[in-house]
């Protein structure tokens, strides 16, 4: 399941890994690639799925999809929605459509009781992929993340290292994704780092 909402050009607001000064480094032959997804927008929307009101409009806004099944999330054009509890969802975008989607569902959800909620600047995206993946996150995370289980389209809330963090699992590859608080983005991104020494890694911006 790949993204449509990264890539845009925008310049992100900040970056809670910007002290780092990243640079791309590393071979391209590499076990492990991380990578920071930056100028991504983040949205918490609630509302209860009992209510007809707020039910009908999301899914004609936003998909049919929706409300995903726990621990799932799906891509539907250019927002990624991200299940995180019966009635919490993560929404991902592109940084310069937040205003857009923003005030669309405001004025799709007008009629009934909901929240919508800015987190852009809460946290970071950290992405993860090469064939070493699976051994770094198993270095900190307790979860079952064997291919069986946890595959592309799922999602979960967990602890890697000492961070809390929201796993995605993109695609085959594999291809994670890993939404931090900003409080702890520098923190676990010395983690990985730490964790990858055995392998060949590679830094992307």
């Amino acid at each position: 399941m790949n993204s449509n909402y990264s890539g845009t050009n925008a310049p992100f607001t900040t970056s809670p890994l910007d002290s780092k000064q990243i640079t791309t480094r590393g071979p391209a032959n590499a076990d492990i690639t991380l990578k920071e997804e930056k100028d991504v927008g983040k949205l918490i929307l609630r509302g209860s799925l009992s209510d007809k009101k707020f039910i009908t409009p999301i899914k004609k806004y936003l998909s049919e999809q929706f409300p995903a099944p726990p621990n799932v999330f799906f891509d539907d054009a250019k927002v990624r929605v991200v299940w995180l509890g019966p009635d919490e969802w993560l929404l991902l975008t592109n940084w310069d459509e937040i205003d857009t989607l923003t005030a669309d569902l405001t004025k799709a959800l007008s009629k009934t009781y909901f929240a919508l909620v800015d987190v852009t600047d809460n946290s970071t995206i950290i992405e993860l992929k090469g064939r070493q993946s699976l051994e770094i996150l198993m270095k900190g995370c307790s979860l079952d993340l064997h291919p069986k289980v946890f595959q592309p389209g799922c999602s979960v809330q967990t602890d890697l290292g000492l961070a809390n963090i929201i796993l995605l699992k993109i695609a085959e590859g594999p291809v994670f994704q890993i939404v931090v608080r900003a409080s702890f983005a520098n923190y676990l991104w010395d983690w990985l780092l730490d964790a990858a020494d055995e392998f060949k890694l590679r830094i992307e911006t």
